[in-house]
């Protein structure tokens, strides 16, 4: 089997993990809410991103009812 060489200098370095976000409370963010910068529904579990939902299948007074009173920037 040959052996493999690894160029340390040539690594792609891995970004930090991203700060974790939290609500105008101090509290770290869970649950979902509309981010109004990208215009996505997103929801985040302690404070991290964690999925994006498709906006075809939600309901639209559903995302009404978010975009009211779940907003973050």
């Amino acid at each position: 089997m040959p052996q493999m060489e690894f160029n340390f200098d040539q690594v792609d370095v891995v970004p930090e993990t991203p700060d974790l976000r939290t609500g105008m409370d101090g509290q770290l963010l869970n649950g979902c809410f509309y981010e109004r910068s990208t215009g996505d529904f997103v929801s985040y579990v302690q404070g991290r991103r964690h999925h994006v939902f498709d906006t075809g299948i939600l309901q639209n007074d559903w995302m009404e009812r978010t975009k009211g009173k779940r907003w973050i920037e």
